[in-house]
């Protein structure tokens, strides 16, 4: 590793970190540095919007935000993995011509249909106090492989016979599964979602092929592979805000380290140029329930923008929108950084919808290289040293 790049997003997520990814791997390869992108936190909840200058656009969840750019993507042990979601989105990807390579650690958790299930059921039985989940069953996931005998990781599963993995799958379905209901105050398995079990045969059936076909279109590794490149991108997901210690906001938080410590952790002793860059729009969005300090209307930022990624769903309802403290953001990132003597840098993104007060950021972020985007991709960002 010769150099590294770590991209977090400030607030609740949905900051533009692919944007900024995807501008940083592209540089690394105009100055034909070998890229390789860390996704090291969260899961396929992750949704980072890249568009192509070609106008090519994709929405990333398990590759990592680098591909249209040629930079290859490592899927770090603190990311869990959903053969599902990987398989459908490599065809994707396949179908745009843009597959890179993709290692992933041994170490990654997987989640199963029933995970997900698990999590689809409690969000519906909590009704209007529901928190916001994408229903994609990375909380669920985590609880039941911390209570297994080691954890169900990729490299574990791999082991296995097919005859095996069904077995193991069976006895989540018909035996964990209920009682993660009864243990949350679910007394038995809603009406609508009945039937939707009873077809576990087929459900555990795809699951299996899925996860084969994602064994042939990867490399297991471990975090060596980094040594291997020129340039180390760490793509965050979520945000500050959303990070599982942020116990203000409890318990509307992600259950994983959203700063530089998975990152820090990573890179351990190795020597490089560091540079952390966290991410913001303009104005702040934030997904779900829970705290919103500077919440207003979406007409307040503006009326006529549109977010193709970001669309109304079951379990999150529509975007939220707020104002932007620039104050709270400078404090937060600093919290974060803890002092370390590292390279800083801040990047605004969708300053073509909301304008931010410049004078304010170059008072408050002198210290910081700045970078700015008026638009979705990377020919829309400029740099200039706030130093």
């Amino acid at each position: 590793m010769k150099t590294a790049k770590i991209v977090i997003g400030a607030n609740f997520g949905d900051e533009g970190k692919g944007l900024m990814t995807d501008y940083f791997a592209d540089k690394a390869g105009n100055g034909r540095r070998s890229c390789l992108v860390v996704c090291h936190n969260g899961g396929c909840q992750k949704g980072h919007t890249v568009a192509a200058p070609s106008g090519v656009r994709h929405v990333f969840h398990h590759f990592g935000s680098g591909n249209f750019a040629g930079a290859d993507t490592y899927l770090a042990p603190q990311y869990i993995v959903n053969p599902m979601i990987f398989q459908r989105e490599y065809c994707e990807l396949a179908a745009k011509e843009a597959l890179t390579k993709c290692y992933v650690d041994r170490k990654c958790r997987l989640t199963t249909p029933f995970d997900m299930m698990l999590n689809q059921i409690v969000e519906e039985h909590r009704g209007n106090e529901k928190h916001g989940s994408c229903g994609l069953g990375i909380f669920e996931t985590i609880v039941r492989t911390g209570r297994t005998d080691g954890e169900f990781t990729i490299c574990e599963f791999a082991d296995k016979t097919d005859a095996d993995r069904r077995m193991l799958l069976e006895e989540i379905a018909a035996v964990y599964l209920p009682d993660r209901l009864r243990e949350l105050g679910i007394a038995g398995i809603p009406g609508q979602w009945v039937e939707i079990i009873s077809s576990k045969d087929n459900i555990i059936d795809n699951y299996i092929a899925d996860f084969r076909m994602m064994l042939e279109k990867v490399e297991l590794t471990d975090d060596s592979i980094i040594d291997a490149y020129d340039e180390i991108i760490f793509e965050g997901a979520q945000g500050l805000l959303l990070d599982q210690n942020n116990i203000s906001y409890m318990p509307h938080l992600t259950p994983s380290n959203t700063g530089i410590k998975n990152p820090l952790d990573i890179i351990g002793s190795r020597e490089g140029d560091i540079e952390v860059c966290y991410v913001s729009r303009t104005y702040m969005t934030r997904h779900g329930a829970g705290r919103f300090d500077t919440e207003c209307s979406k007409s307040d930022i503006n009326a006529d923008m549109v977010d193709l990624t970001n669309v109304p769903n079951p379990f999150q309802d529509t975007i939220r929108y707020g104002t932007l403290d620039l104050y709270d953001l400078r404090d937060r990132i600093e919290k974060d950084l803890g002092g370390r003597n590292l390279s800083k840098s801040i990047a605004f993104t969708h300053c073509n919808e909301y304008e931010a007060d410049k004078s304010v950021i170059e008072m408050l972020f002198h210290d910081y290289n700045i970078y700015m985007s008026c638009g979705m991709t990377r020919e829309d960002c400029c740099e200039r040293s706030g130093r």
